[in-house]
């Protein structure tokens, strides 16, 4: 499994994005979300992703910023077993 380290700028030390980012506000506390007729967001209320984080070094104390860089892809999904009755012989 690759890992994502961040650096501190100054003496490098290595950390987590759990121990930076706090989960909530990272990926956002979206709430009444409506939808269009073609299923797009019109509006919601709440917060949205917030992938910027100050952070102050636990080894040199040198504060620093962390930019998060996110992206998402879809793929279609297919069960093998959607479409298909499957039949099992018995022995």
């Amino acid at each position: 499994m690759k890992r994502t380290i961040i650096k501190c700028p100054h003496c490098g030390a290595e950390y987590l994005a759990g121990e930076i980012f706090l989960p909530n506000s990272f990926v956002g506390q979206p709430t009444n979300i409506i939808k269009g007729r073609d299923n797009n967001i019109l509006s919601y209320e709440g917060s949205d992703m917030d992938l910027e984080e100050q952070y102050q070094c636990d080894f040199c104390n040198t504060k620093f910023k962390v930019k998060a860089t996110i992206t998402f892809k879809t793929d279609e999904y297919k069960d093998i077993f959607d479409d298909e009755e499957y039949v099992s012989k018995g022995e």
